[in-house]
């Protein structure tokens, strides 16, 4: 895959690697979520996990952050959502509305190993922390209709 400036910032941890996939994070300390507390700064968050969608099913699958029914967080932070290392998106939690950020198709492994890495920016006031972060599945179909190839050399339409 072919990465460039339209994908990554000037963070430090974007310029280091800390959102792709097989960076080490080894050295980072564990922890959960929702946050107990943020540091004033730039937080960095990282999770890996293994999909196994079935056979002959589409799932359209989503970054959920926080509770979904309330369009605006009390708290304060900002949040670059990486997929893989692709940015989906900046989550802004006093600002809202958007909750659940859509992974399109082709980003996500869908029977194989997952990165999501979070990079929080927060004042450090008692609250401004990252709320729960989940996977949700926003629908999953099963089938779905061959597209042959029009005009397209023999060896190719096999």
């Amino acid at each position: 895959m072919a990465r460039g400036p339209m994908n990554n910032g000037g963070l430090y941890g974007e310029r280091s690697g800390w959102h792709l996939p097989g960076f080490s994070d080894d050295a980072w300390q564990k922890t959960t979520l929702p946050a107990a507390k943020a540091e004033p700064g730039v937080t960095w968050y990282r999770t890996e996990f293994t999909l196994d969608v079935p056979k002959g099913h589409d799932a359209s699958l989503g970054i959920a952050i926080g509770d979904a029914n309330t369009p605006r967080s009390p708290v304060s932070y900002r949040a670059l959502i990486f997929v893989n290392g692709w940015n989906m998106g900046q989550f802004i939690a006093h600002v809202g509305p958007q909750r659940v950020f859509v992974v399109p198709s082709g980003i996500l492994n869908p029977n194989g190993r997952n990165t999501v890495a979070i990079a929080v920016t927060s004042d450090g006031a008692p609250g401004n922390a990252l709320e729960a972060v989940k996977l949700v599945n926003l629908g999953t179909v099963r089938g779905g209709v061959p597209v042959p190839l029009v005009n397209a050399p023999a060896a190719l339409a096999d």
